[in-house]
């Protein structure tokens, strides 16, 4: 079922921020420095920004995490996990307001699952593994010193980014920016007394820095004082929202489900007779066609049939030893589903041994070369 408009959504985060703010209130006693902007608010500007099938902006992530960059006290992370939303939160403790506590307070006042991750984002990071459907980087790149490399590691493992920085049309000396692909590099408390404040982008700078760190811009606004727009001055700020689809992330996830062996010499798992998968993909993706590649390990014939989200699909007979695909054509009933829920059946088994008595049916590959390591999606490839 289709999710919310972002209008709706606007609304909700509306209600949402008062009752954290009702959290809040009672925590006074506490003496949190909580984070003095409201983070919420950010979904009113996206009411205007986003434009076509992106206006469900719930739908994106299609099941597979949230990444809250830079996530403060919480706000974002917890209005999203109140949608149903799975969300890692990110930030760098040393450098947050209240070194964390807040997030900490409202995580354990709201009886949270929200996952935090402590993250120097001007590192060479670590994420934990796997395929992110959306991230939120709001309000957080003029505080890196090299936005550059985070925005480039970003765009590997997150589908699509919500992004909102700051920009600047001239430099306090009036000079223009506008044009040029310009970078105004701020002296420390120059912005708003906040040391952590770095590099103010003109827009044109700004979208050739997202073009080379390997994202295309789906929709882009701005918002402020604009002609006027300098990288210092509160009176002077002007602001871009844009929505970012990836050109390096992979375009759906995998999730193995039933019916799976262990991976094996972190290459390969077997199959049991009857094995299933998830493929997590967003709306704004459409496919029509899956491959699996898999192995017989003994000729045949075999016969390997599925069903898509409980729709059958042609069965295929295979013979011979060794590397075989089978072609699924996705039923239109499928089409705009996000989740695709794959059962698979094998009509007849490896014989047993002395040694192992598994029920042993395909083996399939996980690793190919070029690879680091396994990557779950090696076997399926959606077009």
């Amino acid at each position: 079922m289709p999710g919310a408009d972002i209008t709706e959504l606007s609304r909700q985060a509306q209600r949402f921020e008062e009752r954290l703010n009702a959290i809040k209130a009672s925590l006074k006693s506490r003496e949190i420095a909580w984070y003095p902007y409201r983070t919420l608010a950010v979904f009113s500007n996206l009411e205007t920004l986003l434009t076509g099938p992106r206006r469900r902006l719930i739908d994106i992530p299609a099941g597979d995490p949230i990444l809250d960059l830079g996530c403060g006290d919480g706000d974002m992370s917890f209005f999203l996990e109140s949608l149903g939303c799975e969300v890692l939160a990110v930030d760098n403790p040393p450098t947050a307001n209240n070194r964390m506590r807040g997030f900490m307070e409202l995580h354990a006042a709201l009886n949270s699952s929200v996952r935090f991750e402590a993250v120097d984002l001007d590192s060479q990071f670590w994420l934990p593994d796997g395929v992110f459907g959306l991230a939120i980087f709001v309000g957080v790149l003029y505080h890196l010193k090299n936005p550059y490399y985070a925005l480039e590691a970003l765009a590997k493992r997150a589908r699509y980014c919500l992004l909102s920085t700051r920009v600047a049309r001239q430099t306090p000396k009036g000079n223009p920016m506008q044009e040029e692909s310009l970078a105004y590099l701020l002296g420390p408390g120059e912005a708003n007394g906040d040391d952590t404040n770095y590099w103010i982008f003109s827009e044109t700078a700004l979208r050739k820095l997202v073009d080379r760190t390997g994202w295309n811009i789906c929709d882009f606004s701005t918002r402020g004082v604009g002609r006027g727009s300098e990288p210092a001055r509160l009176d002077r700020d002007e602001r871009v929202f844009c929505l970012l689809e990836s050109r390096h992330c992979p375009r759906y996830s995998v999730k193995l489900k039933e019916g799976w062996y262990p991976l094996e010499q972190n290459s390969f798992r077997w199959t049991t007779r009857r094995f299933s998968i998830q493929i997590n993909r967003s709306h704004l993706v459409k496919f029509s066609t899956l491959l699996f590649n898999f192995r017989l390990p003994t000729a045949g014939p075999v016969t390997l049939s599925a069903a898509v989200n409980g729709l059958s699909v042609p069965p295929a007979t295979f013979a011979a030893e060794g590397e075989q695909i089978y072609q699924i054509k996705l039923p239109l009933e499928a089409a705009d589903a996000s989740a695709l829920k794959i059962d698979f059946a094998v009509d007849r088994c490896v014989q047993a041994g002395a040694i192992d008595e598994r029920e042993l049916a395909l083996l399939v590959p996980f690793w190919k070369p070029g690879l680091d390591q396994a990557n779950i999606a090696v076997p399926f490839e959606l077009s």
